[in-house]
């Protein structure tokens, strides 16, 4: 039976939370799933959240949630990150990552992770996808998020504006176009998808007046796909090209940098939307909000992205 992990996150977060309120409403599909982290504090917040949920480590029992214990550093205070449980949140990652290609798992999904916290430990972590495509020995990974309105995926990922221009190349927008248009048809079953490449400068450039970076660059790359009559087009001017009648018109959007295309999807889709990592050697599936500290004991986080998170795992492992 092919199985997926869940790495929670941030034990202080809503990670857990969202992750338990989730896992409540798939009760059907236990069997399929395992819980990485400290069983007490699973235990400690079924009990806050009143979900009457069983657990038991590692077991395939019916009606129980399978989980793989991995003990806490340090006590949890919700609300407040502790460098003494970042270790925890690593090994937790590293059991679910390692795993995969291991295949004990098929998929996994994660909760949100505080960058910064693990930094502060002494291990350098600039996301989970970068992490993801490290480990799994990856030069090549795609970040994309979804929703029931639109797909956006990324050139670069989480690199400072002032750094997109150098990190953006002929050969890795060809790379990055390969991989999400062979995800679209292989995980959506899309025969050929019709993708949407936005530019990186204002008006895409204007002829080269706002930045070269369209036609030295990126345009050279769309038409040499369009050559093998692939459906892509581009490179577009990012202000007009998510408006109703475009959105209705492409399966997938390439933007160039993190913050062009994501403010668009999570406006139109905040909390109900995923994060897929596409170019992995297994499936990679997460939530799209933060550990969100200031709500942690208020026990009161929404699990929609988390339930969609399982929903779309149990649809790709099938």
């Amino acid at each position: 039976m092919s199985l997926i992990a869940i790495s929670p996150g941030d034990p202080a977060g809503i990670g857990p939370e969202v992750c338990l309120k989730a896992l409540s409403k798939n009760k059907k599909h236990y069997k399929k799933f395992v819980l990485i982290g400290d069983i007490d504090h699973f235990k400690f917040l079924n009990k806050k959240l009143d979900l009457n949920l069983k657990f038991k480590k590692d077991t395939r029992a019916s009606g129980i949630i399978n989980v793989r214990h991995i003990p806490l550093a340090a006590k949890v205070a919700l609300g407040k990150p502790n460098t003494k449980n970042a270790k925890y949140i690593l090994d937790v990652l590293f059991e679910a990552s390692l795993g995969a290609l291991d295949k004990k798992y098929s998929a996994v999904i994660t909760g949100p992770i505080n960058k910064s916290l693990i930094n502060e430990y002494g291990f350098d972590f600039s996301g989970h996808t970068e992490f993801l495509a490290d480990i799994s020995n990856k030069k090549n990974v795609v970040m994309l998020l979804s929703n029931k309105f639109l797909k956006v995926a990324l050139a670069t990922t989480h690199v400072p504006l002032k750094e997109v221009s150098k990190n953006i190349s002929t050969k890795k927008l060809e790379n990055t176009l390969k991989i999400l248009i062979n995800e679209l048809k292989q995980k959506w079953k899309l025969k050929n998808p019709k993708i949407c490449v936005l530019g990186l400068n204002p008006h895409a450039g204007e002829n080269g007046f706002l930045g070269s970076e369209e036609i030295e660059v990126i345009k050279p790359v769309i038409d040499k796909f369009k050559k093998n009559k692939l459906n892509i087009d581009g490179p577009e001017p990012a202000d007009t090209a998510f408006v109703p009648e475009k959105l209705n018109k492409y399966d997938a959007y390439l933007s160039m940098f993190h913050d062009q295309g994501l403010p668009v999807l999570k406006t139109l889709g905040f909390g109900s939307s995923i994060n897929i990592t596409l170019g992995l050697p297994f499936i990679r599936v997460s939530v799209d909000h933060g550990t969100a500290y200031d709500i942690a004991k208020k026990f009161s986080a929404n699990e929609a992205s988390a339930q969609e998170a399982i929903r779309t795992s149990l649809e790709m492992i099938e």
